[in-house]
């Protein structure tokens, strides 16, 4: 592409608003901000209350702000009774709508049904991933949806604070605590915790939303001064996936490479910016390997995964291979040697290679973990060793849940047992084998957000909210070029799937993901708008 996109700001509307719809567009305008530049930066007294100092965050600002429109939202309707018809606004819905409105009522339905209710209705103590919660985070997404509009300084509100975010993470690896977050905290157990978001599992998860929107709009935008911010706060991102220490966050980012090496197949440009985000990210891993090697005595040692993409000579190679590979696409680009788009086919067979991919890695866990092959370099690699302490226990979590949702009578497999409700539903099926495994502490969830949806609100809701997502990403990417957002909020929608199909729900990340999905939507539902000017 030969010329310069820009984004442009909302037309006026015509048409005066009304002043239901200005407290509703503020309304939401303030929402966003807070959630995207205040939330990841609140905690009250460290580590000590974190979970329940960003769910007070969260509850109070929605505590102000669906009341305000839910109001504004009904003085709204009255005043244009007579012009909007409710065919007209079935019309308008995109199928993301639909599912995610069929979502909250698969949730009030098993609520109604749950044998416990005390519990579903808030959520279980310190997740408070109840049926109210999951409400709030539907209105969320239909209040973003209808009366958000775009202006560029929420680049500014989504990428400032994280950027924060990520180098308190950094920082606390190298034992470089500048808000003495760690004072009081044993030594074994700072690694389980780090910047301001508290747990490392809830961190990648915050990551696994705003790197990927990062990488999009880095990818998108061809502006040379917003390219150069963006490496720099990409270069952050990547190092600080490199020493947040999950796994799972490793999975999220492969993910989002896929769908924009998916997407860079569309020209030569997006193609080269793809690998130039490849180069970016093995430079910033093997830049934390450096520091590591410098700071040895104060880098705080990580597991497996995480020092291997930091200190292994792989990452080095891969690197070296990666810019070999950039600097050949720019030269034959230069001499109009390449158009990449001829190489779909190429890009179709790579994928189709994805399940079978998928496929002979299950198979390979059967063997292994079942003892059909042993002596083997198989046998070495310990993902493929399927057992009770998988994947720090998931393994004995994830064969409980599916013997107790397999156990499950009629209404429980449709309906549920009530939303984060899994806690008391696993003690009364089958507390000695709970106690025996995890002794005094509570298993709360699945630790698979999916499986987790499959026990608390059963074969109903599990479709409802997946399928939520996959049409939300459906949608985005088919209106990818009004908005490089679209872009970012199709490709953190695959990270989150990926990541939270190790992780679960909890009150950081789910409302951000949801208001994601809303911001996109709204983008869409004004394209005319915000379309790209050439």
């Amino acid at each position: 592409m030969a010329h310069t996109n820009r984004i442009s700001e909302p037309k006026k509307d015509k048409v005066q608003e009304t002043l239901p719809e200005t407290i509703m567009i503020g309304a939401v305008a303030v929402f966003v901000f807070a959630l995207f530049a205040l939330y990841p930066l609140y905690f009250q007294n460290r580590y000590a209350n974190m979970g329940n100092a960003k769910y007070d965050f969260f509850k109070t600002a929605y505590t102000i702000f669906i009341p305000v429109m839910l109001l504004s939202c009904l003085c709204y309707l009255f005043l244009k009774r007579k012009v909007l018809l409710i065919k007209t606004i079935f019309r308008e819905m995109v199928l993301a709508d639909w599912f995610i409105l069929a979502y909250v009522i698969a949730c009030w339905i098993s609520y109604w049904l749950s044998d416990y209710k005390d519990t579903a209705f808030w959520g279980y103590d310190g997740w408070f991933m109840g049926v109210m919660t999951q409400t709030v985070f539907v209105l969320l997404y239909f209040f973003v949806s209808r009366w958000f509009l775009w202006h560029w300084s929420y680049w500014w509100f989504i990428t400032v604070p994280s950027a924060i975010v990520f180098l308190l993470g950094i920082l606390h690896r190298f034992n470089v605590d500048p808000l003495k977050m760690y004072d009081g905290l044993d030594e074994s157990i700072k690694i389980l915790f780090l910047s301001t978001l508290g747990q490392a599992t809830w961190y990648s998860s915050y990551l696994c939303i705003v790197l990927p929107i990062g990488m999009s709009c880095y990818w998108y935008r061809r502006e040379l001064k917003w390219s150069a911010l963006w490496g720099i706060y990409l270069c952050i991102a990547f190092a600080s996936v490199v020493t947040q220490n999950s796994d799972s966050a490793f999975m999220a980012l492969g993910g989002s490479f896929l769908v924009l090496l998916w997407l860079s197949f569309e020209s030569n440009e997006y193609f080269m910016r793809f690998w130039e985000l490849v180069v970016m990210c093995l430079a910033s891993f093997k830049m934390v390997g450096v520091l590591q090697g410098i700071f040895s005595g104060r880098a705080i040692k990580l597991e497996g995964l995480s020092t291997f993409c930091s200190q292994s000579t792989v990452t080095l190679i891969l690197l070296i291979v990666a810019v070999a590979v950039y600097v050949g696409i720019v030269f034959a680009d230069k001499k109009e040697k390449m158009h990449i788009e001829k190489f779909c086919i190429v890009r179709n067979v790579l994928y189709a290679l994805i399940p079978v991919f998928t496929i002979l890695v299950i198979i390979c866990i059967y063997l292994v973990s079942t003892g059909k092959v042993t002596g083997t370099f198989l046998n070495s690699i310990g993902y493929l060793n399927f057992d009770q302490h998988w994947g720090n226990n998931r393994g004995f979590t994830w064969q409980f849940t599916a013997r107790m949702y397999s156990d499950y009578g009629f209404k429980e497999k449709v309906f549920g047992c009530g939303p984060d409700a899994y806690a008391r539903m696993a003690y009364a099926y089958d507390t000695a084998s709970l106690q025996g495994f995890w002794g005094n502490s509570v298993l709360a969830c699945a630790h698979n957000e999916w499986l987790n949806c499959l026990v608390d609100m059963g074969i109903l809701g599990l479709i409802t909210y997946l399928g939520s997502f996959v049409a939300a990403f459906l949608v985005f990417i088919k209106n990818r070029k009004c908005q490089p957002f679209l872009v970012g909020g199709a490709t953190a929608i695959v990270s989150y799937f990926l990541h939270n199909f190790f992780c679960y729900q909890q009150i950081i990340c789910t409302p951000i993901i949801f208001v994601v999905m809303g911001i996109g939507v709204a983008l869409i539902r004004r394209k005319d708008e915000y379309m790209i000017q050439s």
